[in-house]
C-alpha cells in the first residue's frame, strides 16, 4: 500500500469492497464511480468551452482594436 493512497490503494480498497458488497451493492456503487466520472468530464468540458468563448472573445477584441488603427 501506497503512503499517500494512491492508485494502488484504491484498486486495494474496491477489491476488499468486492469481497464484502453482495452483487447489488457492487452494482450500485460502480453505477455512482461511473456517475462521478461522467460529472467530472462534463464540468472538464464546460471548463473547456469557457476557456475557448474567452479566448475568442479576446481574439475578437484584438482584431477589432487591429482594423479601428
Amino acid at each position: 500500500m501506497t503512503h499517500y493512497g494512491g492508485p494502488a490503494a484504491h484498486g486495494m480498497l474496491l477489491a476488499k469492497m468486492y469481497d464484502l458488497l453482495d452483487e447489488d451493492q457492487m452494482r450500485q456503487l460502480m453505477v455512482r464511480m461511473i456517475e462521478s466520472r461522467i460529472r467530472m468530464k462534463e464540468q472538464y468540458i464546460e471548463t473547456m468551452q469557457y476557456k475557448i468563448e474567452t479566448y475568442k472573445m479576446a481574439r475578437d477584441m484584438l482584431a477589432e482594436g487591429m482594423q479601428q488603427k
